[in-house]
């Protein structure tokens, strides 16, 4: 080896170790960082061992970064299902596991059973007109609590969305980054790092799979294909009804392929097969078209109140109470209660206001009816047959309250799940202070030996110069 080329090896020797000390002294500064990988210098080699190109790299594995993404989009619909199912659970007031809607049907029938046994006395009539009273309020108060809950979920969507548009914004405008800064040395792996960070926010929103350019962009795409980033961003929208694509003048409907993340929770708890055309039958997902089903599930059951006799079943509240005679003067006639839905179901007014007693030809006749199994309720969502009036409160609370707990518990795995794969993406790719130091120390040592090798080189050229001259 000549001496220039001693010289030449050991300034290149020098130049890496500078290189790879910035970069360690980057990583461990950035060691809390969740969005920083570990940044390494590639040094490439000639056949005679000189250095002839040196190549930064991030330190990460492409298969399981795709499954933290896939795991943080999972874990972020359970988390919404989770969020909004325990807002339901609030709505319904369960007290010691027992929602207030079945409390007070409970109450109403006994209320009935209680005047049965003393028919003549005031004060049991005055009680079961105000457990009517309670009862109805129930149910409307639930149904205008499922409106503010739709009101609520529908904003989110929308909010979500935008948000969502942000971010495919803000990936695109790094991925041009990457590309102008790919001859900068380590510059691309900071701005890398940051668009990773970007996406894993993306898969809380949305399920997205990416695919990576030969010019160092990424496409990112749907698990079913749709384009969310590439030639440019996506720009999405809800409309009410469908989540929309819009590219330039054309609109296209993608609501069902945003199954993922907390978009495709939201949608799948706010969307209406009914309003499709043709209709489309109830999902049987306990997690899907929720609002839909409980304005369902609460227009049957307050019809179940008002409404006459189902062929092949006992006789309603409604006939049982209107039928009955005879009636004495000063007597709720019929219509002992008023409405026909969840809204609009209420105590008839005069038995409100002390115009009118409840009529006693009916109490035995309602005792029966309140009492009769073999009833049906049928809606979105819900069947329930053989059951009474009582059973039927039971049942759609505790459908909602067992669709809570499997989303709660659902909510649990996915979460431990989500940090034990991003503890292990962490500790392979992420910065390991241990390691660091290590590298540092065999720095030092190479650039104690790059510095020897200039040293006698130095001396020797030296010696070469008194010899010359």
């Amino acid at each position: 080896m000549s001496l220039f080329s001693a010289l030449s090896s050991a300034t290149a020797g020098l130049r890496t170790v500078q290189a790879n000390v910035k970069l360690v002294s980057d990583n461990v500064a950035r060691a809390d960082d969740p969005n920083r990988t570990r940044h390494t210098l590639q040094q490439m080699v000639d056949k005679s061992g000189f250095v002839v190109t040196a190549e930064y790299r991030r330190e990460i594995d492409n298969g399981l970064k795709a499954q933290v993404e896939s795991l943080i989009a999972k874990e972020g619909k359970s988390a919404t299902q989770d969020a909004y199912m325990t807002k339901l659970g609030d709505l319904m007031r369960t007290t010691a596991g027992t929602p207030l809607l079945n409390t007070y049907a409970s109450e109403f029938s006994a209320a009935w059973r209680t005047l049965e046994t003393t028919p003549e006395n005031e004060v049991a009539a005055y009680q079961l007109v105000q457990a009517a009273n309670t009862f109805a309020g129930e149910i409307r108060r639930v149904s205008e609590g499922v409106e503010a809950l739709d009101r609520e979920i529908r904003s989110d969507l929308g909010s979500s969305l935008k948000e969502l548009n942000g971010l495919l914004a803000e990936v695109d405008k790094v991925n041009d980054e990457i590309v102008s800064l790919r001859s900068y040395g380590d510059a691309a792996n900071e701005v890398a790092d940051k668009r990773d960070g970007l996406i894993r926010q993306i898969s809380a929103l949305v399920g997205v799979r990416t695919v990576e350019r030969p010019d160092g962009r990424v496409a990112l795409f749907t698990p079913s294909g749709l384009a969310l980033v590439d030639a440019t961003p996506a720009n999405l929208s809800f409309d009410g009804g469908k989540i929309n694509l819009t590219v330039g003048n054309k609109v296209q409907d993608v609501s069902e392929q945003m199954k993922d993340g907390k978009i495709g929770a939201l949608y799948n708890m706010a969307r209406d097969g009914s309003l499709r055309d043709p209709p489309l039958p109830a999902s049987a997902d306990p997690t899907s078209e929720v609002i839909r089903k409980l304005r369902s599930q609460l227009d049957a059951f307050a019809q179940a109140f008002t409404a006459p006799t189902k062929e092949g079943e006992p006789t309603s509240f409604a006939d049982a109470y209107n039928k009955a005679q005879p009636v004495v003067e000063g007597e709720q006639n019929n219509q002992f209660f008023t409405g026909s839905d969840r809204f609009t179901i209420a105590v008839n007014a005069k038995l409100l206001n002390n115009e009118a007693t409840v009529k006693h030809a009916a109490i035995k006749d309602v005792v029966a009816a309140v009492n009769a199994p073999g009833r049906t309720l049928s809606a979105d969502g819900l069947r329930v047959v053989d059951a009474t009036y009582d059973q039927m409160a039971s049942n759609i609370t505790g459908q909602w309250m067992a669709a809570a707990k499997s989303v709660g518990d659902a909510h649990g795995y996915d979460t431990s799940s989500k940090q034990l794969l991003e503890e292990r993406y962490h500790s392979y790719t992420g910065v390991n202070i241990d390691e660091e130091i290590a590298m540092l120390q065999q720095l030092q040592t190479s650039y104690a030996a790059s510095a020897r090798v200039m040293q006698v080189t130095n001396t020797m050229f030296d010696a070469l110069e008194a010899i010359v001259g």
